[in-house]
């Protein structure tokens, strides 16, 4: 009777721990590597056209890519395997200039252009790196296809830094257990 007291208690506890990690590390895959960023450089035509110059991983931080532009962009779209989206945004495709009554561009009255834009020559991007991204579409303010990358063939750098406790920034696979410095509540 004692051995059931002890094993009972015990078989309950692993049942949770499998039930909660086989719930937890489904949802791990997509969410992005801590301190590694995708560097696509990219070119642009003044057609608007997009050619890729170049792909690379860097142990970087990703830009954000969250605000809300009404005109001038492209939609940045990251989709895994199973062409499940796991991280979207916007870039600007325009240098923006300011005040716009300084500036006398040819293409300021042009039909679709913004009066007061010209198309960027070079579009650097910085964004976040999931190891199991499939693919990189990106897609004009009219949602037209511009340019889709295949993200497979690029993986980490070997020399990323693996350990970032104790660089004053809580990150994304850092908590209050394993890196108490940087995740305390001050």
């Amino acid at each position: 009777m004692t051995k059931l007291k002890f094993i009972l208690p015990v078989t309950i506890i692993l049942v949770i721990a499998l039930l909660i990690t086989g719930l937890y590390l489904p949802k791990q895959k997509n969410t992005p590597v801590s301190h590694a960023a995708v560097r696509v450089k990219l070119n642009q035509s003044e057609g608007y056209e997009l050619s890729l110059e170049a792909l690379s991983v860097e142990n970087s931080y990703y830009s954000d890519y969250k605000l809300a532009q009404p005109f001038g962009y492209y939609t940045i779209k990251i989709f895994d395997s199973n062409k499940k989206e796991i991280f979207s945004g916007r870039a600007e495709k325009n240098k923006v200039f300011f005040p716009p009554y300084e500036v006398a561009s040819p293409r300021r009255y042009e039909e679709g252009a913004s009066p007061d834009a010209e198309p960027l020559d070079e579009i650097i991007l910085l964004l976040p790196f999931f190891p199991k991204a499939k693919k990189l579409v990106l897609s004009d303010d009219k949602n037209q296809e511009k340019l889709t990358l295949d993200l497979t063939k690029i993986t980490l750098p070997k020399n990323l830094i693996k350990n970032f406790c104790g660089n004053g920034i809580c990150d994304s696979n850092e908590n209050i257990v394993s890196c108490f410095k940087d995740c305390r509540i001050r």
